[in-house]
């Protein structure tokens, strides 16, 4: 799997690999395909894979009160997991479904704890991933509580422009805490 540049590029992003690390680590990836729709985590499994996107666009979800809330959206060179069902091996409470299709590079959750034993470079790696995995999550409760509705729609049109054009609006505005109608509004007024 030496011939998969993105994920190279992503993981040396993060922290170097040894030449040996990454093409133990690159053995291990399993190719999957998902069609739009697809569940890769429904609430209440563990999830067993952590997944490199390719291609598609994926959603981490939860509903309650017949109310979907969106979590966070992946797209290629991202990797894609419900953190704490993944690492804790606990029953999820959310949801990952597939908004496009979708090509995966998988790793089990066995198989990482196995390289984690055998190569110390691909530990320090996974912390520091999840490292900022915290940090991100961090600086979106900021956000969420800190900026207005505007503040946070110009914030995503900077950060990620491109998910106007592949996801409903509707999951949009759930993802930045916006009444679809205020979405609709400020996508019509604020030129990005």
């Amino acid at each position: 799997m030496n011939n998969n540049p993105p994920l190279f590029e992503k993981l040396n992003s993060v922290s170097r690999l040894s030449k040996v690390s990454f093409d133990t680590l690159s053995t291990f990836f399993v190719h999957k395909n998902f069609s739009k729709g697809s569940n890769l985590l429904v609430t209440g499994n563990i999830q067993n894979e952590l997944y490199f996107i390719k291609k598609g666009v994926q959603m981490a979800f939860f509903e309650n009160s017949q109310k979907l809330h969106v979590m966070a959206f992946t797209y290629p060179s991202d990797f894609c997991a419900i953190p704490d069902s993944f690492l804790l091996q606990k029953p999820s409470k959310y949801s990952l479904l597939c908004l496009s299709d979708t090509e995966v590079l998988a790793l089990s959750y066995k198989d990482l704890q196995t390289l984690f034993l055998n190569h110390r470079d691909i530990e320090t790696l996974f912390r520091k991933m999840t490292e900022l995995i915290l940090a991100g999550v961090l600086d979106r409760q900021l956000a969420m509580q800190s900026e207005n509705m505007e503040q946070r729609f110009r914030s995503f049109c900077t950060r990620s422009p491109h998910l106007l054009q592949l996801v409903p609006q509707k999951y949009l505005a759930s993802y930045l805490g916006i009444d679809p109608t205020n979405f609709s509004k400020l996508i019509n007024s604020i030129k990005i």
